[in-house]
């Protein structure tokens, strides 16, 4: 990158990372080698060049698959008073250099297989520099003080047992509630909260059925003690009736 920007280097090969953010004077012309998959990243990579008045130029090597991408930059580019000229590549002069690019194939594969040597060289020499420093610096290494974290387990174990109060609720808390609230008219969301922070405290749980559901649930309760009620008189009436389980 700095030899691009220094000029020691005549070109930049790049992946979409240097679309964005790169502010690079007198860069000539973008060559996209393949087309980008959105308009927008076209105008990212593209966006490299002509910057501040100055003059640029773009190239895409597009295929049938890019048409729609192409079509938008070529719209977007007229509308702003761009020259645009397309050009077909014939298919003798793309076979030609694909069998140049096949017959390198053999020399390709030897330059990547010298990359990855030199990778694993690398990742061994910085193990045993390291091995090397452990051993060399021991005593000091050792006489580190202990790294302590801000929160301790007991501060931890404090925090999560305030969460759980907070979240579950108390009747000393909901009985505070009620107390601050008295003599004044509960909201909807209040009443909720006491009735949960209720239900907590007893133990006990109560859901809508089936038939209940699209009720409110003061008047699922009044329904469901209705229906509890009419079925005491029926049992009481032919005298069945043992009572109902809690």
């Amino acid at each position: 990158m700095e030899a691009f920007r220094s000029g020691k280097s005549a070109y930049l090969l790049a992946t979409d990372v240097a679309s964005r953010g790169l502010d690079i004077k007198n860069v000539a012309t973008v060559i996209n080698y393949e087309a980008p998959q959105s308009h927008e990243i076209y105008l990212h990579r593209v966006g490299r060049t002509a910057r501040a008045g100055r003059s640029g130029r773009a190239c895409t090597l597009a295929a049938e698959p890019d048409r729609k991408v192409v079509k938008q930059a070529v719209k977007a580019s007229r509308d702003q008073g761009a020259k645009v000229v397309s050009r077909q590549v014939p298919v003798e002069e793309t076979d030609r250099w694909m069998k140049k690019i096949k017959d390198l194939g053999d020399e390709i594969e030897e330059v990547l297989a010298e990359e990855k040597e030199e990778r694993a060289m690398s990742v061994t020499e910085r193990d045993l520099k390291r091995g090397e420093n452990l051993i060399q610096h021991e005593d000091e290494i050792k006489s580190r003080p202990r790294r302590t974290w801000f929160e301790s387990e007991k501060d931890k174990l404090a925090e999560k047992e305030k969460g759980a109060a907070a979240l579950n609720g108390s009747s000393q808390s909901a009985g505070a509630a009620l107390k601050a609230k008295k003599g004044k008219k509960l909201s909807g969301k209040d009443r909720k909260k006491l009735e949960m922070n209720d239900v907590r405290s007893e133990g006990k749980v109560w859901k809508k059925g089936k038939a209940d559901r699209g009720l409110s649930t003061g008047k699922a309760k009044e329904k469901q003690a209705h229906q509890k009620a009419k079925s005491k008189k029926i049992a009481a009436k032919t005298g069945s009736f043992k009572g109902f389980k809690e």
